[in-house]
């Protein structure tokens, strides 16, 4: 297992702005910290990209296989041009860097989805306090976009909708906020601005950067020692 790449994100930012739980007694009971994303780390195994989750606490009232149940985590690859622009309702990527090949991540296991509205299971399982998902995708210099909302299997998202003054089952939001509650976002002032302007930006490793620039820099090595080499012999 090689690490290609780990995002962290601050710890207690779950709460949107300022959105209000729903106060029905399964989420009242379950406490705080079920949909705050922790960290996003990324793994080659067998030649393909492995993601790997981690939310800050697992309760389960709801007895998903996985482990926990009130808790939805989206994810988005940017891994070619053009592409969707539209990540959720209420919530964009900056134009020109859209996404190809989506996933969800529940309680009950993992999902694909495409642009087109394909769907496929893909596989998901724990490990310790990861939870992890199989892209079946080759390891490359994509472009990442996560979220964490709260679960509803009924919503063609399993991410429970808003409302302005909120509800017992629903999140109460400010009209047009997207249905998520935490924003993969290291900064919290770009977190604010996501919400605020619906467009979140999308992170990207810098392992594969570097990888280029480091092949560039032998390519230009190559090519000076090749004309010292002629120099020379004149």
């Amino acid at each position: 297992m090689g690490v290609l790449f780990l995002f962290q994100d601050p710890l207690g930012d779950d709460k949107g702005l300022a959105h209000l739980y729903p106060q029905a007694a399964l989420f009242r009971e379950a406490g705080e910290g079920y949909a705050d994303l922790l960290a996003l780390e990324g793994v080659e195994r067998e030649g393909r990209l492995v993601l790997r989750v981690r939310l800050a606490r697992y309760p389960n009232p709801l007895e998903g296989p996985l482990g926990f149940s009130l808790a939805t985590v989206a994810l988005w690859l940017d891994t070619g041009e053009g592409g969707e622009e539209e990540l959720l309702p209420g919530l964009r990527t900056p134009s020109g860097q859209g996404w190809e090949a989506a996933y969800r991540l529940t309680g009950f296991g993992g999902e694909r989805r495409t642009p087109q509205g394909e769907r496929a299971p893909v596989p998901a399982w724990r490990e310790g306090e990861w939870v992890v998902l199989d892209t079946g995708l080759p390891p490359g210099p994509y472009g990442i976009y996560g979220v964490v909302g709260l679960f509803d299997p009924f919503a063609p998202d399993y991410l429970r909708p808003t409302s302005p003054e909120g509800s017992p089952w629903t999140l109460g939001a400010p009209p047009g906020s997207p249905p998520v509650v935490d924003l993969l976002a290291p900064n919290p002032l770009d977190q604010v601005e996501a919400y605020q302007k619906g467009v979140l930006k999308p992170l990207r490793p810098k392992g594969f950067t570097l990888r280029r620039e480091s092949l560039w820099a032998f390519a230009l090595g190559g090519v000076s020692l090749f004309l010292a080499f002629l120099l020379r012999r004149r």
